[in-house]
């Protein structure tokens, strides 16, 4: 009795390879969308904190004085920047 061989035929993954590219290249930039918008919202906020604490040391003595009542405004734009995560 003789064994034969059988001739291997190659699979043909290229329309599954070729998904697994669209995933992998729309999953990369759904995950730069994400950190650019994180980054956005930290410098937003490192901004912000920054402006209220020199606010908060310009106001330091009056604050420290019980028959004054400090506030802060911040309706000023220029003073109190918005949340703008696309551009300026």
């Amino acid at each position: 009795m003789r064994l034969r061989r059988r001739k291997l035929i190659p699979v043909r993954l290229n329309g599954k390879q070729a998904q697994v590219s669209l995933e992998l290249a729309a999953s990369l930039v759904v995950v730069f969308v994400l950190l650019f918008g994180t980054l956005q919202v930290f410098l937003w906020m490192n901004k912000r904190l920054v402006q209220r604490q020199q606010d908060y040391e310009a106001k330091r003595v009056t604050a420290a004085n019980s028959a004054a009542e400090v506030q802060t405004d911040e309706t000023d734009q220029a003073k109190y920047p918005k949340l703008n995560i696309f551009g300026q």
